[in-house]
């Protein structure tokens, strides 16, 4: 094993872990930003706020793991523009979705507003997540058009930009 390999291989696994760090300090700033608000802007649905609520963050967290897993041992990379993917990656939750560590993470920030019951929370991270997608549909369409050419393009129009279809017809 080749001295480049190591390195970049300790590289990816640190960009990945300073990703995970990013997702663990945004919740901390979210559930701060609940606590601040207080009552303000709270939706009590009852025990649908401990059902829904964590539901969708545990499987928001699972379902980003997962991404960022399938990047590393299939693409051979990262959620990081740095360290990117060196193959297009469609397997896994990506012959799902096109997006689906940010469909995992909306899930994750809109779960923990449901769990908080703060409305607050829940707009803060539709508004945040809109303007997140439209950068990506924008930005990232263009760039793995650019590097991976008809492939990419091939992919993208069997494949969702962000919600699985729910049910598909046999051909």
């Amino acid at each position: 094993m080749d001295k480049y390999n190591v390195t970049e291989g300790i590289n990816k696994r640190k960009v990945i872990g300073l990703f995970f760090f990013g997702l663990l300090l945004m919740t901390v700033v979210e559930v701060g930003i609940g606590w601040i608000c207080g009552d303000w802007g709270r939706i009590k649905i009852g025990w649908l706020n401990y059902l829904l609520g964590p539901a969708l963050t545990a499987g928001g967290i699972a379902l980003v793991i997962w991404s960022v897993l399938t990047q590393y041992r299939v693409g051979d990379g990262t959620p990081a523009p740095m360290v990117a993917t060196k193959k297009l990656v469609t397997q896994g939750p990506y012959s799902h979705t096109r997006n689906p560590m940010t469909l995992g993470a909306l899930f994750v920030y809109t779960g923990i507003g449901i769990w908080m019951s703060s409305f607050v929370l829940i707009i803060l991270s539709m508004s945040v997540f809109s303007s997140l997608l439209l950068f990506i549909y924008i930005h990232e369409t263009r760039e793995l058009a650019r590097r991976f050419g008809e492939e990419y393009l091939e992919y993208r129009k069997r494949t969702p930009f962000l919600v699985p279809k729910i049910s598909q017809k046999q051909k």
